[in-house]
C-alpha cells in the first residue's frame, strides 16, 4: 500500500467515523471517495478497507431507514387503535406504548451507532496494522 492510499482510506474512515455526527454529509463524502477511488483500481489491501466502508455505510443506512419506517407505522397503528379504544383500560397501555416506543427507537438506534463506530475503529486499527479486512 501506498502512503497516497492510506491517506486515502484514512481520509474516508475518518469522514465515515463523523457520520453520525454530520448528519449523513461526511458519510456520503467518504462513499463517493471510495468508489471512486475503487474505480481507479488499488490494491488489495487498499480495496478491502475502501469495500468494507462502502458497505458498513449502506447496511447502516438501510438499517435507519428501516427503524425510522418501522417507528413510524407502529406509532401510527398504537394511535389508531387508541382512538378506538377510547374510555377503556387499554387506552392508557396504549398511551402508555405510545409514550415509550421513541425511547425503545432511540436506545436501539444508540447500539446501532456505537456497533458503527467500533468497527469503524476496528477497521482503523487493521489499517494501522497494514491488515485487510474480512470480506
Amino acid at each position: 500500500m501506498t502512503q497516497d492510499n492510506k491517506k486515502g482510506v484514512w481520509f474516508a474512515y475518518i469522514a465515515s467515523f463523523l457520520t453520525p455526527f454530520t448528519l449523513l454529509t461526511s458519510g456520503i463524502v467518504a462513499i463517493i471517495y471510495a468508489g471512486y477511488q475503487l474505480n481507479k483500481g488499488t490494491d488489495e489491501l487498499t480495496y478491502s478497507h475502501y469495500y468494507s466502508i462502502i458497505r458498513s455505510f449502506f447496511l447502516f443506512f438501510t438499517f435507519f431507514v428501516v427503524l425510522g419506517v418501522t417507528a413510524a407505522t407502529t406509532t401510527g397503528m398504537v394511535a389508531g387503535a387508541d382512538y378506538w379504544v377510547q374510555g377503556s383500560m387499554l387506552h392508557d397501555v396504549m398511551n402508555t406504548v405510545l409514550n415509550v416506543l421513541p425511547f425503545v427507537g432511540g436506545a436501539i438506534a444508540i447500539v446501532a451507532i456505537f456497533y458503527w463506530l467500533f468497527k469503524i475503529i476496528k477497521g482503523m486499527r487493521m489499517l494501522s496494522q497494514d491488515k485487510p479486512v474480512c470480506l
